[in-house]
């Protein structure tokens, strides 16, 4: 038995795609038996900082994803596959959570009608949807455009619905906890409503909980109950999921938070504040896919990535967070994203579990831009790049962890830009003191930082041009900022 309130070094989500036969070509799985599916993801976590395995059930169809997919024939059924999963990690001594994602809408761009979305019931009773079917039609810069997919959870049958297949789910397997994903994905009412219907999921998260506590009951060994929530407990509000309510009635062991693309604009110290008030752990979720333009695009080299999740984790073990939860750590073995080797893809985990490890390790952190939140931007909080430079030092929040103190690091600050004439000009200053004009390598400034100038947590970045943004030709737009710390070996 695993203790509810045990710590975990690593949490790790995996979205169980393997299973199936469509996405183990993508990335070059030769799954032909039933030990050979537990060494593509599973295997590989052994023996390092994963304390907890998260194995996603689905988006709540039966069978997971409906008829879109087909799970390998060596493994008969995703229910066996799932089984599996939680015999192998139990034979290492690890906990197992099942993970439920509660209004995924991958087929709202990926299917054509609603026939062919993921779930029957969208079909069958298309009046448990947001908006109507047209609205796939619409730009797909639009949030609406989605709406045509997702379930409407001010519905008690689409409630009733979602309760009846975490009971029937949780009872059928052997898994230590249970998580409710609410970034797959945010939208839950009906845009403007939200949290006017707050209460009614409120009493979804009451329920669930009861029917874990009897199933807890009837086999003997109770169940962890964990929610994944969004970047702060006001955008979570926002979209209907008042989490101080579930945590002040005692309802959640564990409050993973996050979506995960911008972890340096998570609210992480309001989720520890609330965590601290209500006694519930709090682990950060970083969704590692964040990182893959940083590591092929930006620097082009695989140790950008682990320097990444290198950089988050020890931000985040110092700012207080109980651990590292990990989302889609596996697709860099993509071939569409990739493809980057298992080894150098599984080598944080033998890393980030230990704060005192991660001393010394080179780090990239970063200030991103909005984009990178993508079509979910309505879950994360808001950022201030891109953003077009003028002779006013604009601010910007630079985020770091424990290197700023240590002496042994060189930081290098990497400004991803566009536009500005032959004589522009730009400055910068890290909490009040004027660093040296950048070089400029198109399409960078790159600016070494003095030492002692940098402090863990929060800085103020300023940064400013001799032009006017309103009135240049070609203004000058930062859209990214990088900070570096190397060690030398």
């Amino acid at each position: 038995m695993f203790d509810k309130h045990r710590q975990r070094r690593v949490i790790y989500n995996d979205d169980a795609d393997q299973q199936f036969q469509e996405f183990s070509e993508s990335y070059g799985y030769k799954i032909v038996d039933e030990r050979t599916f537990v060494d593509t993801r599973t295997t590989p976590t052994f023996g390092t900082h994963v304390d907890t395995y998260v194995w996603c059930v689905g988006n709540g169809a039966d069978p997971p994803w409906g008829t879109s997919h087909s799970v390998h024939d060596c493994l008969g059924s995703e229910r066996h596959a799932a089984d599996l999963i939680v015999e192998a990690c139990h034979g290492q001594g690890g906990e197992v959570w099942g993970s439920l994602r509660m209004n995924d809408i991958h087929d709202s761009f990926m299917a054509d009608t609603l026939q062919d979305t993921y779930e029957p019931i969208k079909a069958e009773h298309p009046e448990y949807l947001l908006a109507p079917e047209e609205n796939r039609n619409l730009p797909r810069e639009l949030v609406e455009r989605h709406l045509w997919s997702t379930l409407n959870f001010a519905r008690p049958e689409v409630r009733l619905y979602r309760l009846d297949y975490i009971e029937q789910n949780a009872a059928a397997h052997d898994f230590d906890g249970y998580e409710l994903d609410f970034t797959r994905f945010v939208w839950y009412f009906p845009p403007g409503e939200e949290r006017d219907h707050a209460p009614a999921m409120t009493d979804l998260i009451r329920q669930a909980r009861s029917r874990l506590n009897a199933i807890g009951d009837r086999r003997g060994r109770p169940y962890t109950f964990a929610v994944h929530v969004l970047d702060s407990p006001r955008v979570s509000l926002d979209l209907g999921l008042d989490v101080e309510a579930w945590l002040e009635e005692g309802l959640v062991d564990v409050l993973v938070v996050g979506l995960g693309y911008l972890p340096y604009a998570l609210r992480i110290d309001e989720w520890l504040d609330m965590g601290k008030r209500y006694g519930v752990p709090v682990y950060p979720s970083v969704n590692t896919n964040t990182y893959t333009s940083w590591w092929k695009e930006h620097f082009q080299r695989v140790a950008a990535f682990q320097e990444a999740v290198r950089a988050s984790s020890a931000y985040f073990w110092q700012e207080g967070a109980d651990g590292v939860y990990l989302f889609n750590l596996f697709c860099q073995e993509d071939r569409s994203l990739g493809p980057m080797s298992s080894a150098d893809m599984y080598r944080p985990l033998k890393e980030i579990g230990e704060p005192h490890l991660l001393t010394g390790l080179d780090k990239l952190y970063s200030i991103q831009p909005t984009g990178d939140s993508g079509f979910c931007h309505q879950g994360s909080e808001e950022v201030p790049l891109p953003i077009a430079l003028d002779r006013v030092e604009r601010k910007l929040d630079l985020r770091v962890g424990p290197d700023a103190s240590d002496r042994n690091a060189r930081w290098t600050l990497h400004v991803r830009s566009t536009g500005g004439s032959h004589a522009a000009r730009v400055w910068s200053r890290l909490n009040h003191t004027l660093l040296p004009e950048p070089t400029r390598e198109a399409p960078w400034y790159r600016l070494s930082v003095p030492a002692r100038v940098l402090r863990p947590g929060p800085n103020q970045l300023t940064i400013w041009c001799n032009e006017d943004a309103a009135t240049a030709a070609d203004p000058i737009v930062v859209h990214r900022v990088f900070a570096t710390a190397q060690y030398r070996s």
